[in-house]
């Protein structure tokens, strides 16, 4: 854990706090700027509101059209940041997708637009300490090792490990379609490159066929 992660977790324990982190990126892949992408976390005292926001931009988005935002809050329990309500809006050409959940140590509801049409192949009543995936990285960037998340879609457990300059890489594990019964998932790993910052400098999503790059502005 780097210094500033090392203060923020010794701040938050011990302390009434209230901190703003806000960071933009651009969003390139193959080389070519394709949208905008910012993530947003306010703490006050136990309660966090963090939000992600992304469109599509650059003279080539075209070829990636595409809309969305991420808006989750909760509160903040013996280091731990824990969803009670997720809001999830994703947009593109082809297909409009909403997802919204509702937590206590449990996930108690779970709505999509579109409605999904087939059976759950999860026992979703049973989930205990789950996360929506924007919780689920700042408990790893905060200090976890893992977090168990559900998306709306599929459940998995990002696992960390760092490299030897203390950058975060993410797997994906343990994962299970919630409505399709097989386990095909392109998204292969993330990275985050971290400074003196809890938000990161640097994004790297791994799908099976392309990577997606988010660079600090």
């Amino acid at each position: 854990m780097n210094k500033f992660l090392f203060f923020f977790v010794i701040f938050v324990t011990n302390t009434s706090f209230a901190y703003n982190f806000i960071a933009e990126y651009k969003i390139s892949t193959t080389g070519l700027k394709i949208g905008h992408f910012s993530w947003s976390l306010n703490v006050n005292d136990n309660v966090y509101q963090t939000e992600i926001n992304l469109k599509n931009s650059g003279i080539f988005s075209l070829l990636y059209k595409f809309e969305g935002s991420y808006l989750s809050s909760g509160i903040v329990e013996n280091n731990i940041f824990k969803t009670k309500n997720y809001e999830q809006f994703w947009k593109t050409n082809k297909k409009t997708k909403i997802v919204k959940m509702l937590f206590d140590d449990y996930l108690i509801e779970l709505k999509q637009e579109p409605i999904e049409k087939g059976v759950a192949r999860v026992n979703l009543e049973g989930l205990y300490l789950y996360f929506d995936p924007i919780t689920s990285f700042i408990n790893i960037l905060n200090g976890e090792n893992e977090a168990k998340t559900i998306d709306g879609r599929r459940i998995y457990r990002l696992k960390k490990k760092e490299d030897e300059d203390g950058n975060i890489i993410l797997e994906i594990e343990d994962y299970v379609n919630i409505w399709a019964d097989h386990k095909r998932n392109d998204l292969k790993k993330i990275e985050f490159f971290i400074e003196d910052d809890l938000l990161p400098y640097e994004i790297l999503i791994h799908f099976k066929e392309r990577v997606f790059r988010l660079e600090r502005i």
